[in-house]
């Protein structure tokens, strides 16, 4: 299985930084504008993780395949969609439809880390952990 390395802490970092500006549209609130843009790019994240999981799984030497594509075949394969259904879909598409399979996701110590590093401090940390469904 010859797939590209995710660089984890940069695709975190790309994360938060897609959401700093939506909180900084916010309205003030007692949460730090970077716990809430954690808690927001958290979603994000775990999509990024997931699609590298999905690259891997469907990895074949005769098609290089982009996360959206074989979040693509996923829905086709699990869900039975047609492909006519997923023609349009698109990556933010794929926070709502894969919902379940985000919020179940467990991600790897690895995975973790730079979501780990980043928010420790932060008053979401706690439900970051949580929700990161770590397997020890």
């Amino acid at each position: 299985m010859k797939t590209e390395e995710i660089n984890f802490k940069m695709t975190w970092a790309r994360c938060v930084d897609a959401q700093e500006n939506v909180v900084r549209g916010q309205q003030r609130a007692l949460e730090s504008y970077d716990s809430r843009a954690a808690s927001l790019a958290f979603g994000p994240y775990k999509l990024e993780c997931f699609l590298e999981r999905l690259k891997a799984r469907y990895y074949s030497p005769w098609l290089k395949l982009e996360g959206i594509e074989a979040a693509k075949i996923y829905l086709i394969n699990k869900h039975h969609w047609l492909p006519g259904a997923v023609k349009d879909v698109q990556k933010a598409d794929l926070l709502l439809i894969l919902h379940e399979e985000l919020v179940d996701l467990s991600l790897s110590k690895e995975e973790f880390s730079p979501v780990h590093d980043w928010s420790q401090m932060q008053e979401c940390y706690p439900k970051l952990l949580k929700s990161a469904n770590i397997q020890e």
